[in-house]
This record gives C-alpha cells, sequence and structure tokens, in this order.
C-alpha cells in the first residue's frame, strides 16, 4: 500500500477541531522535500515573509489525541485513529508542522518526508480568531 494510500485511508473522515471543524487532507509531493519553512512557502507559491510557525507533531496534534473524561465512545474511538495517524506521521523521516499564516484562517502541514524521498503529510485549515 502506497504511503499516500495510508495517509488517505487513517485521516479519512477525521476532522481537525478549531473554532471550525475541518477535514485532514493526505498529500504527497513526488520530488519535492521540505527542509525548512522558506521551502514550504516556496511549494505553497507563498510570499517570503508569510508568518509561519513550527511546532511539534505531539504538540499539534494532542487535543485530538488524548482521551478526556467528558469524550462519549464515538470520541474515544476518533482519538485512537488520531493517534494511529500521528504513529504513522511519525514514521516518516524529519516530520514536522507548520501553522501558515497569521489567522483567522491558519494553513496547517503535518509532513515529513517518505523513505522514496518525496514529502507526504497532511494538511488541514485551522479557523482562529
Amino acid at each position: 500500500m502506497s504511503v499516500l494510500t495510508e495517509l488517505r485511508k487513517a485521516a479519512k473522515g477525521l476532522l481537525f477541531l478549531s473554532e471550525s471543524d475541518a477535514p485532514l487532507k493526505a498529500f504527497v509531493w513526488k520530488g519535492v522535500v521540505i527542509d525548512s519553512a522558506a521551502t514550504l512557502l516556496k511549494q505553497l507559491h507563498k510570499d517570503a515573509a508569510t508568518s509561519v510557525q513550527e511546532i511539534a507533531l505531539t504538540d499539534f496534534f494532542a487535543p485530538m489525541a488524548t482521551v478526556q473524561s467528558w469524550h462519549d465512545e464515538a470520541a474515544k474511538a476518533d482519538v485512537v485513529r488520531f493517534q494511529a495517524l500521528v504513529t504513522q506521521l511519525a514514521a516518516l523521516t524529519n516530520t514536522r508542522v507548520f501553522r501558515i499564516g497569521a489567522g483567522p484562517e491558519i494553513l496547517a502541514y503535518a509532513l515529513g518526508t517518505t523513505p522514496d524521498g518525496h514529502t507526504a503529510g497532511v494538511s488541514t485549515l485551522l479557523t482562529e480568531t
């Protein structure tokens, strides 16, 4: 199974919770290695002066990958799925998360390098006012 297929399967139906709940979209960029925020901005055709924040993978997904006392069974099942997605992303090399923009809409990319040298991960849109 390809990395893209595995990421799509892991992310299917998951919503990243912010002020609006947005789906996670899996991607693979063949022949592209993202080694810095500047490289990512170039790949996304964004201005080099665009605000970028890098955060740890586990910190980014912690709100969705941690069981809370008020979770019902469906929410607990989603936590398990988010944990599996984080594990899958962490298996990539040089995994990192970038938040792009200053709001209220922020693009988020959790990505890393595949064994064959491509960039893969998931992206979503955060709403923060």
